[in-house]
């Protein structure tokens, strides 16, 4: 059973999809998305994992993306410390959420990893998919190529009926980050370190957006309980294009964290 919800998170109206029923003392999974995705762009991988995992799941348009509320103007700095703080916890104190997985995709990935560091008390897992924490080559050659292709491709008609009148904002906001010197020199090592909960990483080995660097970042600072799967040929939507690998591994990471074999999950 799907629900959808409008709720207020750090003062902003966010919109939200409920996947089957929360409840106590099972973990729900909650998705953040990339840069410049929304709950759509997820397609129809948050239900496969539910199925798969028999295990609640809460998907949101991040502030500026889809139908959340938009982005009046662009943002300075690195806003990814702050989307792993109080937005997510008026998401968990919304639905009573006290025993969460987070599952993020790249900028996503980053902001799951960055909050398992703040929330210990309720986070008990992050599965993170290529996470982009630092800015390196790859990356900003990525970040550039779908520039041009959003000025002179077909990059913002596709993007545009997924955010409307506010893509604009929410693109450039992310495109400056990059070239954001406060935010270049970021590199996430200082809440790596503090992550206490286990993580699964994924990678595709084909991502134009690179992997490597991150990958040996992760294996620098995360101390115990970190799992990396590198899937070959995939890029970097790699849940959509190796989404059966993809939704394999979440449901082993979860098994020993829900505690229950996967016969006595309930849907």
């Amino acid at each position: 059973m799907k629900q959808e919800h409008f709720i207020q998170a750090a003062e902003r109206r966010l919109r939200v999809h409920q996947i089957g029923h929360i409840t106590a003392n099972t973990p729900t999974l909650v998705f953040l998305h990339g840069a410049i995705d929304c709950i759509e762009m997820w397609r129809d991988f948050p239900e496969q994992v539910h199925q798969s995992t028999g295990l609640t799941v809460i998907v949101y348009d991040r502030w500026g993306h889809g139908q959340s509320e938009p982005l009046t103007s662009l943002r300075d700095g690195d806003t990814r410390p702050e989307e792993a703080d109080k937005p997510l916890l008026d998401i968990f104190k919304h639905f009573n959420l006290t025993n969460v997985i987070l599952v993020g995709h790249s900028y996503g990935g980053v902001i799951s990893l960055i909050a398992a560091s703040l929330h210990k008390d309720i986070i008990r897992g992050v599965v993170s998919l290529v996470p982009q924490m630092l800015v390196h080559p790859l990356c900003v050659a990525g970040a550039e190529a779908a520039k041009n292709s959003f000025e002179k491709g077909n990059l913002r008609k596709k993007l545009f009926k997924f955010h409307g009148d506010g893509l604009d904002n929410l693109f450039y906001d992310w495109i400056n980050r990059v070239h954001s010197i406060e935010f270049e020199a970021e590199d996430c090592s200082s809440y790596l370190q503090q992550v206490a909960c286990p993580v699964l990483q994924i990678y595709g080995d084909s991502d134009e957006f690179g992997y490597k660097p991150n990958l040996e970042l992760s294996k620098r600072h995360i101390a115990n309980n970190l799992t990396i799967n590198v899937i070959p040929g995939a890029g970097h939507y790699a849940h959509l294009e190796a989404q059966e690998d993809v939704v394999d591994a979440i449901n082993t990471f979860s098994l020993p964290i829900t505690g229950k074999p996967l016969s006595d999950r309930v849907c």
